[in-house]
């Protein structure tokens, strides 16, 4: 082997040495191919174990105060179950949010609502005075809604807590 000295008159190396580069990359690459399976069972370990026991109780029903306001697939929107227009639903929420310390309210929409409708919605609601929006749980059958004839519930009422009102029929 032979080492060419630079000479003053062939001026400096112009060329990077890449050997001790690629000795250290792979070293690296057997170091995590090695680490890799160990930190793969060292993940599984840390798993809960199947869950054999039964579900947890459902949470407690919604408390009566709670303001939630539903947008249905034909662009109408409703306070509690309450239908009404933008204006009148916002003065009411912004009358029932005047007392509450926590000023949120849920919006549950329908699957096949207009997303633009949803939006300007959360807009109203935060213009009304609510603090957090928040969005209640896609359902295929989307918000509840009151058949025709069928009066509001009355909050507190152990009858109407349990049955919920049936959605409208499709069609």
């Amino acid at each position: 082997m032979s080492i060419k000295v630079p000479t003053s008159s062939q001026g400096g190396m112009d060329e990077i040495n890449v050997t001790p580069l690629i000795d250290v990359v792979l070293v690296l690459l057997i170091i995590f191919m090695v680490m890799t399976p160990v930190t793969v069972r060292k993940m599984a370990s840390n798993l809960p174990p199947p869950d054999t026991e039964e579900p947890p109780p459902p949470p407690p029903d919604t408390p009566p105060d709670q303001l939630m306001v539903a947008v249905y697939d034909d662009g109408k929107i409703s306070l509690n179950l309450k239908e009404g227009s933008d204006e009148d639903l916002m003065k009411e929420i912004n009358q029932r949010l005047r007392s509450k310390a926590k000023k949120t309210v849920f919006i549950d929409a329908s699957p096949a609502a207009n997303y633009g409708r949803v939006v300007q919605v959360m807009d109203l609601v935060r213009t009304a005075g609510a603090e957090t929006v928040g969005l209640a749980e896609l359902k295929e059958e989307g918000p509840a809604r009151l058949l025709p004839g069928q009066a509001l519930p009355v909050p507190g009422d152990p009858a109407a807590a349990g049955a919920a009102p049936a959605p409208t029929p499709p069609g």
